[in-house]
């Protein structure tokens, strides 16, 4: 068996020089005829309307492996490439196999030819993008459409979204801010998350292995076919031919897989190339695409034998393709360190004494945190009204508030000062805002809010409502308020007993006014009586006659009578 793979590796190896010596005869720039197109439908077919519907927001299965460990700052990582000859079913396959640590520092999805080519439609030898992007080891990416450069599916280039599937459920991979791998389905909402946003993305087709088993036949019950355009989707799965993936293994390495071949002549099928997957102990893996695409570069140098013919028939040229997969030395992330450091041998070194993490995007002020009293700020603690000292964790004292405690408390007579605001609490017996007021009689306690509840309403002690006075520290005040009450008391007794005096006289006087009233009445009643009998007997004729007198009361001559007079009938 090591006989032969050992032939077999010698005739990949010539096959492989050959290779190199026809490019380098034709030059990089001969282009390939694309005639190894791994085109899974070249007639109608029908699928589920499912399969393809666009999935906008909630969550869509996938897989989330957290980041791998963090290897010494001291030296650079690892980055193993090996070349390998398998057979599958009596055909030897050649190829290779990639890990690479913390993924998160050295691998980048690389547009065609570099930034904006996914937005120009551009194409371009992996070899060509490997060289600009500085990649120690690259392999072609995603689907793209052979006849325009369209780049498929989701692809985001050093945190820079360069294309879109909008939803549509295919196969993708890629790698959040925080180093998190994540494998699987994914809806548009879940890809443009800005919480742990993906620095790294692109596309493929098949799941084929998910939580270390295959995943194949859930994968084509379940994705998008118009993704690849090699025939049925049967077709796409089974044929042998050149293969790329991408995944991870259970040490969170990042694992890449090339393998050489032909459509339908030479290579293996995604069955064979996901077992295969399996024996290197990898947990999770997409297919991306191959056929013609499928390239291996190594150190800027084609390392694998490409399947598409030249212009010239008689040679193998490598196809120009859409995005590329880069391994390269340890980078920081972000490159610029996102402005609060320098990037060293692939690390950031934070500047200042306060930013923190990978990528110097974290303030820290230290185990305490400002104290849950202040926020961190690149110049330290930037303390919360009350509250001072590096760590925010001693309150304002010595009559101070506000912030930095740089206000002086106007609080009198021993009240309390709020350290933030500066309002004060005033002790029992004192009120106002800057409790200088005394209690007013009758009411004591906190805030004067409580009635005095002594006999005969008499004052309590404004401090503690206490009705012995003569226990009270302010018995002198509280007595000369006291006196002053009196006083204005017995003022209003004086005028109020006047009020009272004035009223009895003007009764009385009203009560002999009346009393005249009806005796003058009882008088007027009897005279009216009198006159009345009078009137009566005038009437009846009984007359009585009076002889006159003279005015100067001298007699008439009583028997003395004029001649000729007659005797009055009418004498007594």
């Amino acid at each position: 068996m090591a006989a032969s793979m050992g032939r077999w590796l010698l005739l990949s190896l010539a096959l492989l020089s050959f290779s190199r010596e026809a490019s380098g005869g034709l030059g990089w720039g001969a282009s390939s005829l694309d005639d190894d197109l791994l085109l899974p439908y070249p007639r109608p077919r029908a699928r589920p309307a499912r399969a393809c519907a666009r999935v906008h927001v909630g969550r869509r299965e996938h897989e989330r492996w957290p980041p791998s460990p963090a290897a010494p700052s001291a030296g650079r990582l690892a980055v193993r490439a090996s070349a390998f000859v398998a057979h599958f079913a009596g055909r030897a396959v050649s190829g290779h196999v990639t890990r690479a640590a913390e993924p998160l520092r050295t691998l980048s999805v690389v547009e065609p030819g570099g930034p904006g080519g996914c937005a120009s439609r551009r194409r371009a030898p992996v070899q060509d993008t490997a060289r600009t992007a500085g990649c120690s080891v690259a392999q072609n990416g995603g689907f793209f459409r052979v006849a325009t450069g369209e780049c498929l599916g989701d692809v985001v280039s050093d945190r820079r979204r360069v294309s879109s599937a909008w939803g549509q459920r295919n196969a993708q991979f890629g790698i959040r801010r925080d180093g998190t791998l994540v494998t699987g389905y994914l809806s548009e909402e879940e890809v443009l998350d800005t919480e742990n946003p993906f620095v790294q993305l692109l596309s493929g087709v098949v799941w084929l292995i998910r939580n270390g088993s295959v995943y194949i036949n859930e994968s084509q019950a379940a994705e998008c076919d118009e993704t690849q355009e090699t025939g049925s989707f049967s077709k796409f799965v089974n044929v042998i031919s050149a293969r790329t993936a991408i995944g991870h293994d259970r040490k969170g390495q990042l694992v890449l897989f090339h393998a050489d071949g032909q459509t339908e002549q030479r290579g293996i099928n995604l069955w064979e190339m996901a077992e295969f997957l399996l024996k290197q102990d990898v947990v999770n893996a997409i297919n991306l695409d191959g056929g013609g695409s499928a390239t291996f570069v190594l150190n800027g140098t084609l390392a694998s034998y490409p399947s598409d013919h030249c212009q010239d028939n008689r040679w193998r040229c490598p196809r120009s393709v859409s995005t590329v997969v880069c391994v390269h030395e340890p980078r920081c992330q972000p490159p610029d360190c996102s402005g609060h450091g320098t990037c060293v041998e692939g690390r950031c070194q934070c500047t200042g004494h306060f930013w923190r993490g990978a990528a110097c995007d974290k303030l820290d002020c230290g185990p305490s945190n400002c104290s849950l009293h202040g926020l961190c700020t690149e110049t330290g603690c930037r303390c919360e009204a009350g509250w001072t000292g590096s760590n925010c964790s001693e309150a304002c004292t010595n009559g101070s508030f506000g912030e930095n405690c740089a206000n002086k408390c106007q609080c009198q007579n021993g009240a309390a000062c709020d350290p933030a605001q500066g309002t004060c609490t005033c002790p029992p017996g004192f009120t106002g805002d800057t409790c200088v007021q005394e209690c007013p009689l009758g009411w004591h306690g906190p805030g004067c809010q409580r009635p005095c509840e002594c006999e005969h309403q008499c004052p309590c002690d404004p401090q503690t409502g206490s009705c012995n006075l003569t226990q009270a520290p302010t018995l002198n005040n509280i007595v000369s308020r006291v006196k002053q009450c009196l006083q204005s008391s017995e003022v209003t007794l004086r005028t109020g007993e006047f009020s009272l005096l004035t009223g009895t006289s003007w009764l009385a006087v009203t009560l002999a006014l009346v009393f005249l009233l009806l005796v003058s009445m009882v008088a007027n009643v009897f005279l009216f009586l009198g006159s009345r009998v009078e009137w009566s007997r005038h009437l009846d004729g009984a007359y009585v006659y009076h002889p006159l007198q003279e005015m100067n009361g001298e007699l008439l001559a009583p028997e003395k009578e004029q001649p000729g007079d007659a005797r009055s009938p009418f004498k007594d």
